[in-house]
């Protein structure tokens, strides 16, 4: 994994937090991609939006935030 620096990927994002959540779910999702197809099973989940040769979602979810590939959407400002 090529190292990253955490600043030039919060600008894409609004917080750090906001920034872990969008990869933490991306990840999770890539990861459900990655075991189903190994198991050679159907799955409604967008594949690898990046070329990459690594089978490690989180690798993957960094690289497409990276390209503006994956965005988060705030829904709600906070809790009230």
């Amino acid at each position: 994994m090529d190292l990253f620096n955490i600043d030039d990927l919060v600008s894409v994002e609004d917080s750090k937090y906001s920034l872990c959540i969008c990869l933490a779910k991306r990840a999770r999702e890539l990861g459900a991609y990655i075991v189903a197809k190994r198991n050679m099973e159907r799955v409604n989940i967008i594949p690898p939006l990046v070329e990459m040769d690594t089978n490690d979602p989180l690798e993957i979810a960094i690289a497409e935030l990276k390209e503006n590939k994956i965005s988060f959407i705030r829904v709600k400002d906070g809790i009230k």
